[in-house]
């Protein structure tokens, strides 16, 4: 039995006048590379999300409407598509890599594909990954190993909170919480050993 969410591959073909081809070629033509993903059993489209090491998802659809209710996905029908968009989640918020919604149709499909996944290449480009990153120690415990870290990057400061028995919290753009997190494992470590 498949757990959810689940890797899919199957993709509408050319002749049914769908999104699906036309977004993963202009990925692949950006050098992106994705995996397709139905979130839960319950909608009706999958998704396209992008598969870089070390980076947070971006889930990418398209979205169109004909005589009936709007539809999302990555392969969406043509006819009627009004938007692309392309979502970023992480543990610090959700935001748009790229926002392309239209009150008319989209005439040129593989134009607004392209400019997606344009968007999509260079943000993936831009943002930083963690691994070999300079992390610098700001407070520890000494009796268990407890520490809080930080790393600066062009898209913010971001924090770890971590001991050998396997403690960990972050990496995080919330600092604040992991600081609070770190706080709570040291007061109750000190708490134990009294």
């Amino acid at each position: 039995m498949l757990s959810w969410p689940h890797d899919l591959s199957k993709t509408a073909s050319a002749a049914a006048e769908r999104t699906g081809t036309i977004l993963k070629a202009a990925l692949t033509a950006h050098g992106v590379t994705f995996r397709v993903v139905k979130p839960w059993r319950s909608l009706p489209g999958a998704s396209l999300v992008t598969t870089a090491p070390g980076q947070p998802d971006v889930w990418i659809d398209a979205h169109s409407h004909t005589n009936g209710p709007a539809m999302s996905g990555y392969d969406v029908p043509l006819a009627g598509l009004f938007g692309i968009s392309a979502v970023i989640t992480d543990e610090f918020n959700t935001r748009y890599v790229h926002y392309d919604f239209t009150e008319a149709p989209i005439t040129d499909p593989a134009a607004a594909a392209d400019a997606m996944a344009s968007a999509v290449a260079a943000h993936l480009a831009a943002y930083p990954s963690l691994t070999g990153a300079q992390w610098v120690t700001i407070a520890s415990h000494p009796a268990s190993r407890t520490e809080y870290r930080e790393v600066v990057t062009s898209h913010g400061t971001w924090a770890h909170a971590s001991s050998p028995t396997g403690y960990t919290t972050g990496p995080s753009l919330d600092t604040a919480s992991v600081w609070g997190a770190y706080q709570r494992r040291v007061a109750d470590l000190t708490a134990e050993t009294r």
